[in-house]
């Protein structure tokens, strides 16, 4: 997983670029939560066609799911209800979540409401401010 990998694989790809994000078959691991906001710190709105991301987006998304998925295992992952880790322990990382499941509130970078919108079946939540 390099950013030039990511560049040219998503080139070939109509599909909004969150659903290809999503895509096991091409990046492991990355869910709903984490794909939403890997794409706010990438400043990507989840509902540009794959094909559309220019070399230096393609570095700031690399970027930005590295980081969500560092900082989701360094804080134990997410906890809405009931996950817990190995040691019992509830996930962290929601605490540090700026856009995922906060339809309605202000954008933590500008203040405008963060908006959610459905893609593939899957709640996706984006800043229409801040991502373009």
């Amino acid at each position: 997983f390099t950013p030039e990998w990511l560049h040219q694989s998503a080139a070939g790809s109509r599909v909004a670029i969150k659903t290809w994000l999503m895509d096991q078959r091409r990046v492991v691991g990355v869910g709903n939560i984490y794909a939403s906001e890997a794409l706010f710190r990438a400043r990507l709105d989840p509902r540009r066609p794959a094909h559309s991301l220019s070399p230096s987006e393609a570095r700031r998304l690399h970027g930005a799911v590295q980081g969500v998925l560092a900082e989701a295992i360094e804080f134990r992952g997410t906890t809405f209800l009931d996950y817990r880790d190995a040691e019992g322990n509830p996930g962290g990382f929601v605490a540090r979540l700026r856009v995922y499941d906060r339809a309605g509130a202000p954008c933590l970078a500008c203040d405008t409401p963060i908006e959610r919108i459905v893609q593939g079946g899957r709640s996706s939540f984006f800043c229409p401010r801040c991502q373009r």
